[in-house]
């Protein structure tokens, strides 16, 4: 949930204050200090609508609130009454006017407890609509009504598809049969998904041609994920590791996760767990840190991330011959060269001639603005030989290999090549390996410092202009998929010592060999020896194998106009979940996600409850987030399982808390226990002041370590004494949850 704003808070703050002004004002002793009543919801037609009775039961005087539309009678009364509400028609000579919805309040005052009734009205919810484009559509206001007149159906879920007007993609909620390239027609309610644009109402779907969809070419996500914002649905494709429910994306050792929304089950990662997968689809927003969604249009499925020892160590070879030349020019430039000023590895790079992965690459700087003469190329030779002109320092060369086997730490690597460059080309470079965690210098070339080129500049390698060995051997740190070396260029000098280039030149820079009659002496790259226990496994730290942080009760919050205690640091009166029909629903998807419920009155052990059970069983709701408790009463929350572990591992458990207070002064001092079933328990407390008149509500940051948990691990939070009056002497142990969240350590 969102926490305050500066604005927000000032206007929480001011009502406060205004509450306690009118708090002084003595009451009626005849006031109502609770009303209940038989009715919690109420539906009426637009034509001739029928009135409805309530009968509603007070200790005292009550009175009504209700919309302009709504007649009540009679509107105050004491004791037990009988009451009609009339709505009144929602219709004009042309029709149905659009739908109505509100809520009826039968009170004493506004700090007692209150009935609240949900009144709505059938109508025409296009009305009034207007006939928008797609980008209009999604710039409405949620809740407004519209007709779409048409867009191409580019996605389809178990629940909807997502339509395409040339720039804009959007979600829709929909049971509609739809194609892939169908142009469609579509009246429906402007909503958001993960806050961003969506139809979460379309009423009418209408196929107008059916036709192909020629998709854009993708972004690629693992790119650009360390800064991804999800600000827009776009068109991406991801890699990464099935990790339960989720595809694991590793990037630069930071775990991000891709959900998916309701993808059929052709498209499902579910089943693929611990495989390397690449998804291609449209991303769905953000659902939590460093975890985003996605709808999907395809997926790959790339084999086991766990991948047994290989019977041959990884190895890589290249031979760089005239006759080799057409096995690498379409894939680093050709003869001719390709020319390429965008940063990056360009999507090109020479393959090795054996199994394995095995490539070489040339990595650039951004040249749009530096190389006016486009001189940045990537070029196969006449001798076969990988070659670029344009250098500029930030490039450089990388060898890497892979045969999806995790190398662990200790494992031993060896290089060997020949590199020159021409007189014009770039002198100073640095040698440097990647060893699981971290680039380094390579040792058998000490680093050095030059002032040669002006300015201090550290290297260990000086390129020559004449063809010589680089070997260099290193060992793992950590445990590594994709070893990798590399030649990064460090100064801006000629080889010539004729000075510094002002622009990149038609120089070259090459790895090279000794020719068509030489030696064989093309590169080599591979695995020396490497320790058993390779493989992988395992899971990845920050992997969120649980996360809740209860937005999707905003539709209930809203409509029951649910209070917000700890932000406006005032408690207000809270509608009982289990004791109010029109929130009933909220159980049930409680259940469905896995949760369970706790409950203890005074002196009485904890006991489980199911959803449905009353007696007693308080749980409240705020806006968007729980309540527990009250006096005498303790209530309690159980976790879903978290079913995503694919084996045992230490996981870190945080949430957000606060206890309750009453008459705005006197707080519910408690702790608060996180408990492991059948296992450890963790007592919390909070820093929340204690002294009556300085008590206020704040939010608490709690967290847990869980050691060893598995898929069928589930964890409490209660408050500590499940008899109220043991530490406190209040009676009231009431307490709120918010933002929970389970990573893996």
């Amino acid at each position: 949930m969102k926490r305050f704003n500066t604005i927000f808070k000032t206007l929480a703050l001011t009502a406060f204050a205004a509450a306690l002004l009118v708090s002084c004002e003595p009451e009626p002793d005849n006031v109502a200090k609770a009303v209940l009543g038989d009715v919690s919801v109420m539906n009426f037609t637009a034509k001739s609508p029928k009135a409805q009775t309530v009968k509603v039961v007070s200790d005292g005087e009550w009175h009504t609130t209700a919309p302009e539309w709504i007649t009540v009678d009679p509107s105050t009364g004491s004791g037990t009454t009988m009451v009609t509400v009339t709505a009144s028609e929602n219709v004009d000579a042309q029709g149905m006017l659009e739908p109505r919805k509100d809520t009826l309040i039968i009170s004493g005052n506004s700090l007692a407890s209150r009935l609240m009734i949900f009144v709505n009205q059938e109508g025409d919810a296009y009305r009034n609509a207007q006939h928008l484009t797609l980008d209009k559509v999604a710039a409405l206001a949620d809740g407004k009504s519209f007709i779409l007149d048409e867009a191409t159906v580019v996605a389809i879920t178990s629940a909807g598809f997502v339509v395409n007007s040339g720039t804009t993609n959007v979600y829709v909620k929909s049971d509609a049969s739809v194609a892939i390239g169908d142009a469609v027609s579509v009246k429906g309610i402007k909503g958001n998904v993960n806050n961003l644009p969506a139809i979460t109402q379309a009423d009418d779907v209408t196929v107008k041609s059916s036709g192909t969809y020629a998709y854009p070419e993708a972004i690629k996500l693992n790119e650009v994920i360390a800064g991804y914002t999800a600000s827009a649905m776009e068109y991406v494709t991801v890699s990464g590791v099935v990790n339960g429910k989720n595809l694991v994306v590793t990037v630069d050792e930071v775990e991000y996760s891709i959900q998916q929304i309701d993808a059929p089950d052709a498209l499902s990662i579910a089943g693929l767990n611990a495989n390397k997968v690449d998804i291609t689809g449209y991303t769905a927003g953000v659902i939590g840190a460093k975890q985003f969604a996605i709808i999907t249009t395809a997926i790959k499925d790339n084999g086991p991330a766990v991948v047994p020892r290989p019977e041959k160590l990884l190895y890589a070879k290249w031979r760089f011959t005239s006759t080799t030349m057409t096995s690498y020019q379409d894939f680093f430039g050709g003869t001719l060269g390709k020319l390429d000023k965008a940063e990056g590895f360009g999507g090109l790079y020479v393959p090795s001639n054996v199994e394995g992965n095995g490539k070489i690459e040339y990595y650039q700087i951004d040249k749009t603005d530096l190389d006016n003469n486009n001189k940045a190329s990537r070029i196969i030779g006449s001798t076969g030989h990988p070659y670029v002109t344009g250098a500029w320092p930030g490039d450089f060369w990388q060898f890497s290999a892979t045969d999806n086997y995790e190398y662990p730490a200790g494992t031993q690597l060896h290089i060997k090549y020949m590199t020159r460059v021409s007189a014009t080309g770039h002198k100073f470079w640095m040698l440097e390996y990647f060893d699981g965690a971290e680039w380094k210098p390579a040792e058998e070339y000490p680093t050095q410092t030059t002032t040669d080129t002006g300015e201090s500049v550290q290297y260990n390698f000086i390129e020559p202009t004449s063809n010589t060995v680089v070997e260099c051997n290193w060992a793992l740190a950590a445990p590594c998929r994709e070893p990798k070396f590399r030649m990064r260029c460090v100064a801006n000098w000629q080889a010539n010592g004729s000075g510094a280039l002002t622009a990149p030149n038609g120089g070259t820079c090459r790895i090279s060999d000794n020719g068509d009659e030489g030696e064989d002496a093309g590169p080599v790259f591979e695995v020396v020896s490497a320790p058993e226990g390779g493989g992988g496994g395992g899971i990845p730290a920050g992997t969120i194998v649980f996360e809740e942080d209860f937005e999707w009760l905003a539709p209930y919050a809203t409509a029951a106009s649910a209070p917000d205690d700890v932000t406006s640091n005032s408690v207000g009166s809270s509608p009982n979940i289990f004791t109010t029909e029109a929130l009933k629903p909220i159980l049930t998807d409680l259940q469905t996600k896995g949760f369970g419920y706790i409950w203890g009155g005074k002196g009485l052990e904890w006991s489980t409850a199911e959803p449905d059970s009353g007696n007693g069983r308080t749980l409240y709701l705020q806006k968007n987030y729980l309540k527990f408790g009250k006096s005498d009463y303790n209530s309690g929350i159980i976790l879903p399982a978290l079913s995503s572990l694919t084996a045992s591992a230490n996981v870190e458990l945080t949430f957000d808390w606060c206890w309750c207070m009453t008459g705005g002064s006197k707080p519910d001092i408690m702790t608060l226990t996180a408990e492991v079933v059948g296992g450890v328990a963790t007592e919390l407390t909070s820093a929340q002041p204690t002294a009556e008149d300085q008590t206020k509500l704040e939010w608490q940051h709690a967290s847990v370590t869980i050691t060893g948990a598995t898929a069928e691990t589930r964890i409490v939070l209660r408050p500590t004494n499940s008899d109220p009056y043991v530490q406190n002497t209040r009676g009231q142990n009431r307490w709120y949850l918010d933002n929970i969240k389970i990573v893996v350590k």
